[in-house]
């Protein structure tokens, strides 16, 4: 076969979309799974329709059954209908039945064209025109093109990535110093060699006012308990003091009915004297056991202010520790999608230039195209020229241009990997 230069493809690519289709008829093609057809019979209007062979090679019709096409032509399939309803009317005629393909089963293209996959059949499809369906060869100075937005797009994302491993770098220190009750945050080690960037220190400065907030809020929130703390033990010592001089007062209380009762057992003593000291040490007594209540529940009280200080601590150090170990797990990810991002500056400033210029420079001796076509039971693939013409379920291979002693893996230095902010720099 006669060998093209990609440019003389390209306007016979274009010559081709200009005169169209070639004419072929339509009566030759048989019929195979997946194709759609489109029925009409006269006077049978139920059997109007579309309809699709099924994987089994059968169409069913209403009124008529399944029918098999594989490998029928569509005059066959139009006489079997009109048959089968000749029969069905008893001698009331032959009704003429019409047929006509409305979606082709297709074709696939695979290899080194622009956008490789499965199209439609049409009749008189060639081995040309399914390049052309598929976007043409594949143009490796095309992808020269797009090599410096590429490597612009993944310097862009090794920034980003970057300034988030530095940012979660800074919030994983911050937490871990909260959580050793530290007041200041130590340098992170992977900041050791980068002590005067503005950048770093910037975020550094940020963490440690976030830290000192933190402390000052936890400081606040233990003071205002101890305050309330402090109010309750104020009271029950009051309550006490109340107590003991309840308790002085009963005492003499009492000492006067016992010299009362003595008096009265003698008939010396008035009885609303002894009443009315009687009702003084019941008072005297119904208030004590008040007061003993009201420390009991101020103690309560305090223990539960207690309690709560307890829980809060807890919660705090259960979300820093939540926080840490999210920010840590954040991290790696990041270090992961770094490490991807190097990866693929490096393919995109070294191989994949390389691999395209040598690409293009193949163009001109591509090596040839071939159909894979099956036939019956068995499958065959054979070498095939533009003008080939290609059949319903037909895979058409183009090869890729063979790229000679090539590694890419050669040329990719990824020594710098593990600091990625020299890539961008």
């Amino acid at each position: 076969m006669m060998k093209r230069s990609w440019r003389e493809v390209t306007l016979a690519l274009g010559a081709v979309l200009l005169l169209g289709t070639p004419a072929v008829d339509a009566e030759d093609y048989r019929l195979g799974i997946s194709d759609r057809l489109k029925v009409k019979v006269q006077e049978w209007p139920d059997l109007n329709g579309e309809y699709t062979v099924t994987p089994d090679g059968v169409v069913s019709l209403p009124l008529i059954g399944n029918i098999s096409v594989i490998g029928l032509r569509l005059n066959d399939l139009t006489q079997e209908i009109s048959n089968r309803l000749a029969r069905r009317s008893e001698g009331a005629g032959r009704p003429l039945a019409a047929a006509e393909i409305v979606q082709y089963r297709p074709f696939s293209i695979v290899g080194d064209v622009q956008r490789p996959g499965e199209y439609p059949y049409r009749p008189g499809l060639t081995v040309l025109q399914a390049i052309s369906i598929a976007g043409g060869y594949y143009r490796a100075e095309l992808g020269l093109f797009r090599l410096d937005r590429d490597v612009a797009i993944a310097r862009g994302e090794i920034r980003t990535l970057s300034m988030k491993q530095t940012r979660f770098i800074a919030r994983a220190a911050r937490l871990t110093a909260l959580l050793a009750g530290r007041s200041d945050i130590p340098l992170p080690s992977e900041f050791n060699d980068q002590k005067d960037n503005s950048v770093i220190l910037a975020i550094m400065e940020s963490e440690q006012a976030a830290l000192a907030l933190a402390n000052e809020t936890a400081n606040s929130e233990k003071v205002a308990l101890d305050e309330i703390k402090s109010l309750y033990q104020r009271e029950i010592a009051s309550l006490r003091g109340q107590i003991e001089a309840l308790s002085q007062e009963d005492t003499t209380i009492q000492q006067q009915l016992k010299d009362m009762r003595s008096l009265s057992a003698r008939g010396l003593a008035l009885m609303p004297t002894l009443f009315n000291l009687e009702r003084a040490a019941a008072q005297i007594s119904n208030e004590k056991m008040s007061m003993q209540t009201a420390i009991v529940r101020a103690e309560e009280n305090t223990t539960l202010a207690e309690q709560r200080l307890r829980e809060r601590d807890l919660e705090r150090d259960r979300s820093n520790t939540r926080d840490l170990q999210q920010t840590k797990e954040e991290l790696a990810e990041v270090r992961a999608r770094l490490k991807t991002a190097v990866d693929l500056l490096a393919e995109a400033e070294i191989s994949a230039p390389a691999e395209a210029r040598e690409r293009l420079a193949g163009q001109a001796q591509r090596p040839d195209v071939t159909l894979v076509r099956r036939d019956g039971d068995t499958t065959r693939e054979f070498v095939a020229d533009e003008t080939t013409l290609v059949l319903p379920n037909d895979v058409v291979k183009i090869p890729r241009i063979p790229l000679k002693g090539y590694d890419s893996r050669s040329s990719t230095n990824l020594s710098r990997a593990d600091n990625p902010e020299e890539q961008i720099r």
